[in-house]
């Protein structure tokens, strides 16, 4: 049982070493120069502190976009009056600020996102959609757009990099569980799809059939990633297209957000979710045995300084990824994030509990709304609590 044990948590943290080390040999961060139309799409809601930092870095972009579409579903919601003040600030984005009205048929993400969409004129070649809490460099849009323009690909997406923005136990077990995540291969089967950094050509958008495939969904993305294949669209994930995304709140929220990310893919992914169910709790279970026999195995204290040692290894290469994405952590953060792999169990034990928690599909709360679901991941029941200013 040692060496079952020491084995299968050794080999999960040596995986995580080789995954991490062939994201970053294969990372390139280019800045193409294009010169091409471009309308950003961005659905919004609450208070929305960290939007003017969003619209400073949408217009330090290498690759100007044509319009910024921004969907709120009523005037009352506080983001109406953030973007209409605003957008004044920012006249070389074309801000124009869209009332989708209030959804019971799906998410409430979703019916902004058509509403906007349904402003596109002609003149609007490629659309990105795009979430509120991420500060993309630079190269962010060229690159999200280039292999659109050079017609490599129909779709194009990425995945966040989350920052905190204050060291907490919440959000350094979720960031350093979300950058493991980020730097896992985008395989076929699992048909990746990221909205908060999704861009696609006129026909693919055709192709998707928005108004029918997430007319009645709970999120956008993984819905058009299923519909992507099932249409034979090409989707390229970009390993660049990682912006940093500020991560705050308490350790509740954290948890709680964590959590609605994997009832999201146990509702549209469940093959996906049962293997990272199977995954993470087979890794938590050897640790558990290693710590619990610790002082009568010969094996079990070695195994345990090794799987420290690998820990901190494939932390540091994750450092070096965000240093060439653009992104340093201070000190304290990388401190903080070697002490929680050298502990062995908090963050097995929390990715665990959301992934277990994320199990229970029905209801999901996000933000301000709470939606019930049924089993195909359909929207059946929606009801509004007061507008919260949480980020989470």
């Amino acid at each position: 049982m040692a060496w079952i044990a020491a084995a299968v948590a050794v080999f999960y943290s040596l995986s995580s070493i080789a995954l991490a080390l062939l994201f970053f040999a294969r990372l390139r961060v280019l800045d193409n120069r294009l010169s091409v139309s471009v309308a950003l799409v961005l659905p919004v809601t609450g208070t929305l502190p960290g939007l003017e930092d969003l619209l400073a870095a949408l217009t330090a972009q290498s690759l100007r976009p044509r319009r910024l579409i921004v969907s709120v579903e009523a005037r009352e919601d506080p983001a109406y009056r953030r973007v209409a003040a605003l957008a004044e600030q920012f006249p070389q984005l074309n801000v124009e600020l869209v009332v989708a009205g209030l959804s019971a048929l799906r998410s409430q993400k979703c019916t902004n996102l058509l509403a906007a969409l349904a402003q596109l004129e002609a003149d609007d070649a490629y659309i990105v959609l795009l979430d509120a809490d991420i500060r993309p460099p630079p190269w962010w849009l060229a690159m999200l757009v280039a292999p659109l323009a050079a017609g490599r690909a129909d779709l194009v997406n990425g995945y966040r990099w989350p920052v905190p923005t204050r060291i907490s136990l919440g959000t350094v077990l979720v960031a350093s569980i979300d950058r493991a995540v980020a730097v896992l291969p985008r395989v076929r089967w699992t048909r990746p799809a990221w909205g908060g950094s999704l861009a696609f050509t006129r026909d693919a958008l055709a192709a998707l059939d928005l108004p029918k495939t997430i007319g009645h969904a709970l999120t956008e993305d993984l819905p058009i990633g299923d519909r992507a294949a099932q249409t034979g669209l090409r989707v390229l994930t970009r390993r660049a297209i990682r912006p940093p995304t500020p991560l705050a709140g308490n350790l509740c929220d954290v948890w709680r957000f964590a959590r609605r990310q994997y009832q999201l893919i146990r509702l549209y992914r469940p093959r996906l979710w049962s293997f990272a169910a199977f995954v993470v709790t087979t890794d938590l279970a050897a640790r558990i045995a290693l710590l619990s026999n610790g002082l009568g195995w010969g094996l079990a204290v070695p195994a345990l300084f090794v799987l420290g040692c690998l820990g901190s290894t494939a932390t540091e290469i994750r450092l070096a990824i965000g240093s060439k994405l653009g992104v340093t952590d201070g000190i304290g953060f990388r401190l903080a994030q070697h002490l929680l792999v050298w502990t062995i169990l908090p963050a097995p034990m929390f990715h665990a509990s959301v992934i277990w928690g994320g199990a229970v599909t029905s209801p999901v709360v996000w933000r301000h709304v709470r939606y019930v679901v049924d089993n195909a991941g359909q929207v059946t029941g929606v009801a509004r609590r007061p507008y919260s200013d949480k980020s989470v």
